[in-house]
Formats: structure tokens, C-alpha cells, sequence
């Protein structure tokens, strides 16, 4: 790609039996059991490294972000199908969305989860037609678009007052791209091709843009959607979310702006709660949202207009909160998934990684049978909700190639989200501050390293008089993340 295209995070290349989603990581070898701990004495006086004179990030200016409140005239759409099938309540729904901050709307009348029954355009256009028509007489003004990739459904909503087309294929149809040349219609094109890596997905979106543009659509009338929930699996689209600042920042560079919809789609199950009903995502999904909205996406496609702006205006006006996450890992090379690690941190949006404990050579914990880990504690100051920033950890794991099998087995990078600020949380998947800091000594050390006195959010200061897993063998001198690729 040319230059300002994004390559995949950073990461080593991981061990040959966990570089496939369907691989299991073995256990290390007696050997490498025998060759964990370094030969070298460690340094007699390992300190913390700290970065910057001032290093909280930079206020966010968020003003430019467009939220578009979404109307499902569906029966069986996965977030909340059935709700707004009458045209009466679908209406009322998206007044209620402007009401509530949204910018503009976006009107649907199929679902595009897995498995769906196929509608044909007579029955898509009974659904969406008359919430449009309703709207406009309602004395709305803003934005409508229509959610299609049917052209006779979006020439008759552009006719009955709608402004833009979203479509979930690409605009590959030839047709669709004429209607769009024929017409003022804002063009959302999502990414909806099989997945490779992040240059491929920034070559799919650009050459699709491209076709449209010499359709005869200005690029000024685009807007690049990712594809959230169109991934093959939940876990591709948690790596998503940790590649997405990257693909922004490429997509602006060729003069494009983002359209991000990750609102309460499956993959924030995966993070945050198997068992909890689609609504139940609002919180994570608008943490999340304002995260890609500060890496510099334009439009945030949502369920919950309130909570989104809600996190916007946090995000752009609060204070940074200090984080503390402990990385962890004990396969080779050891060094280098850590300092991948670190550069990943260094990508996160709003979020400024301020400083990096000495390296910890620790026994294992809890699963004995296995090589003795590197660890580290690192200190961030960042904006980001705190969903937001557990999910870009999970995210930076599973880009690495860590694979879960063996529980507190081997693993090429654990990240664990210790404390953030204040917070007490306590969810399906993220508890706050971290359950286990004070039973392993390998988190003990390197956090009191960083902070002598480390207090917990309840004012009980973590001390060392406790016996804890993992005992440390060896301290060396911190290490420190390369240099960022260009793309970041």
C-alpha cells in the first residue's frame, strides 16, 4: 500500500502451534523450562522508568462527532426486534433518539444478523417508507438514511424524504452506485468482504470508495464503516476494535471519514457477559463508541443516544484517570511480546502511557508446570471508559495470538486491567480494582514499584506482608517499547 496505510499492530510472531484461532498452546518443554531464567545478573538498582513532564493526554475535541440513532423496523432484529414494527412507534422511537442527542437516523427494515429471513424489497419498502414519510411530517430536519442494499428500496426512500444510503454490501451493486451518483445521498459504504488483515480491509474499503467516486459520488459524500458484527467471529471483531484507530487514522489520511456501528453487537457479549440481553450493552457499547470517536471516527451508529453522548461529554471534559494494567508472559520470545505490548498501549486513543516498572522474572502461579514468566506493571493516564480500555487489552491479546486453553497456563501476553482511578465495578467479565492484586507477588512488586504507596479505592494501602503466588526470581531494568510504525 502506499504510503499512510495501516499495517496490523505490532506484534512477534507468535509460537507456531497458537498462530491459528483453532490451535492449542502447549506446554513448554523441559528445555525451555530450563532456559527461562536469564543468565544475566540483575540490575542492582532496577528502577521504574517514567515518561514526560507532562503526560496527561490532550483533551479530545469531540464536536465534530455526528451520533446517528438507530430505527429497526424489524421483527427480528438481534438487539430489538419486534419493538418498533408499527410505523406510529417507530417514529415516536426516533424523536425519542433525537430527544436524547442523536444527530440523525437511520431507518431499517431487514435484519442483517446471521441466519435472518431474506425480505423482498415490496415488504422492505412497507416497513421503512411510512417511519420516513412519519418523520418528515413530524417536523423532523435532520439526516435520515435507509439501511439497504436493495436499489429499489433506497430510490424510493430517497423520493420519500430520506438523504443517505447505508449499505452493508459495499455498493457493489453497479446500479446502487448510480443511484447514489444520481442524487445529493450520503454514501455509508461498510466493509463486508471476508477478513485478512488491517491493509487489507483499508485497500477493500478505499477501492470500494474509489468505484464510487468514478460512478460520479464526490468523496465528500462517503463515509467508511468498518464493519463491526460482520466479522466471521466475535473474536475478529474484538481485534477490530484494537486495529480500528489505526484504520481511522489511514481512511483520514486519504480524505475519508468513519462510520463506526458497534452498538450492542455480539462480540461485546464475549467481553463483557454471555448471559446479559442485548440492551444490557448500552454502557460498554457507548465506552467503546466514544473510544473510536476519539481516535477520530465521525459518525457513531447507536441504540442509546443518552449514554453515548453521555460518554462523549465525559470523555472531552473529565479529568484522565491512572490505570494500572500488569502484563505477564512466559513464552519466547518473552521480551518481545512484552514490548509488543507496550507499543499496542502507546495506540490506544486519549491515552498516554506514563510510566513502566523494572522486569520481573517470576515462578509460575497456580499451574506450576510451565516456564517461569516476565512481568511488568505499566502506569497510563487515559480518557477512555474503562470497558473501553479492558476491551482494547482484550483486544491487544488476542492480536498477539494468545489463545486461552489451559487456565493460568502458558500464554505468549496476559494484560490485566489492576485498577482504574476510583472505580468499583463489578460485572460478569470486569471486576475493579483487579480480584487477585494482593495474592501475586509478581503484580505486588512491580505496582509498588511504580506507586510505594498504592491504595486500594476503599483507602487500604496494598502492602507485602501477605503470602502470595508467583514469587520472584530475578529484577531487571525495565523494558522499553520501539518506535511506533508510521501508520500510528
Amino acid at each position: 500500500m502506499s504510503d499512510g496505510s495501516p499495517a496490523s499492530v505490532p506484534a512477534p510472531v507468535p509460537d507456531a502451534t497458537s498462530a491459528s484461532a483453532s490451535a492449542v498452546v502447549p506446554d513448554p518443554a523441559p528445555a525451555a523450562v530450563a532456559a527461562a531464567v536469564p543468565d544475566s545478573a540483575p540490575a542492582p538498582a532496577a528502577t521504574p522508568v517514567y515518561f514526560g513532564d507532562d503526560p496527561e493526554p490532550e483533551q479530545v475535541d469531540l464536536s465534530s462527532v455526528r451520533l446517528v440513532g438507530i430505527v429497526n423496523v424489524t421483527p427480528d432484529s438481534f438487539s430489538d426486534g419486534g419493538q418498533y414494527v408499527a410505523p406510529d412507534a417507530a417514529v415516536r422511537h426516533g424523536l425519542d433518539l433525537l430527544c436524547a442527542g442523536a444527530d440523525e437516523l437511520d431507518v431499517g427494515g431487514e435484519s442483517t444478523r446471521p441466519g435472518a429471513t431474506p425480505v423482498d424489497t415490496g415488504e422492505e419498502c412497507a416497513r421503512v417508507l411510512p417511519v420516513i414519510e412519519g418523520l418528515r411530517v413530524a417536523g423532523v430536519t435532520a439526516p435520515i438514511s435507509v439501511d439497504t442494499f436493495h436499489v429499489a428500496t433506497a430510490r424510493a426512500a430517497l423520493a420519500a424524504g430520506a438523504d443517505g444510503i447505508n449499505d452493508v454490501t459495499g455498493f457493489k451493486d453497479p446500479e446502487m452506485r448510480a443511484l447514489a451518483a444520481k442524487t445529493a445521498a450520503r454514501c455509508i459504504l461498510m466493509h463486508a468482504a471476508a477478513r485478512q488483515d488491517l491493509a487489507a480491509s483499508a485497500d477493500l474499503l478505499l477501492a470500494q470508495a474509489s468505484l464510487l467516486q468514478r460512478a460520479g459520488v464526490a468523496r465528500g459524500r462517503i463515509a467508511l464503516d468498518p464493519g463491526f458484527g460482520f466479522t466471521p467471529t466475535r473474536d475478529d471483531d474484538i481485534c477490530l476494535y484494537g486495529q480500528a484507530p489505526g484504520l481511522i487514522d489511514c481512511l483520514r489520511s486519504k480524505g475519508y471519514s468513519t462510520y463506526v456501528g458497534l452498538s450492542r453487537k455480539r462480540f461485546l457479549a464475549t467481553l463483557f457477559g454471555e448471559d446479559r440481553p442485548p440492551e444490557e450493552r448500552d454502557q460498554a457499547s457507548a465506552e467503546l463508541s466514544a473510544a473510536l470517536a476519539a481516535a477520530g471516527a465521525t459518525w457513531l451508529r447507536v441504540h442509546d443516544a443518552a449514554a453515548t453522548r453521555a460518554q462523549l461529554t465525559r470523555l472531552a471534559t473529565q479529568p484522565a484517570q491512572t490505570a494500572y494494567v500488569a502484563l505477564g508472559s512466559n513464552i519466547e520470545p518473552r521480551e518481545d511480546h512484552l514490548r509488543a505490548a507496550l507499543r499496542f498501549l502507546q495506540t490506544l486513543p486519549a491515552t498516554t502511557l506514563t510510566a513502566t516498572a523494572p522486569l520481573y522474572v517470576s515462578e509460575p502461579a497456580y499451574y506450576e508446570d510451565q516456564a517461569p514468566f516476565y512481568n511488568t506493571v505499566v502506569r497510563l493516564d487515559t480518557r477512555l471508559g474503562p470497558r473501553a480500555l479492558f476491551a482494547g487489552l482484550q483486544a491487544a491479546e488476542r492480536l498477539a495470538g494468545r489463545i486461552k486453553t489451559t487456565p493460568n497456563g502458558p500464554r505468549i501476553i496476559d494484560l490485566d486491567l489492576l485498577s482504574y482511578g476510583n472505580v468499583i465495578l463489578e460485572t460478569d467479565a470486569l471486576t475493579l480494582p483487579h480480584p487477585r492484586i494482593a495474592q501475586r507477588a509478581f503484580v505486588v512488586e512491580p505496582l509498588l514499584a511504580l506507586e510505594p504507596d498504592y491504595r486500594f479505592p476503599t483507602g487500604a494501602r496494598l502492602t507485602r506482608e501477605a503470602e502470595r503466588y508467583g514469587a520472584i526470581i530475578e529484577v531487571h531494568p525495565a523494558l522499553l517499547p520501539d518506535a511506533l510504525p508510521a501508520c500510528f
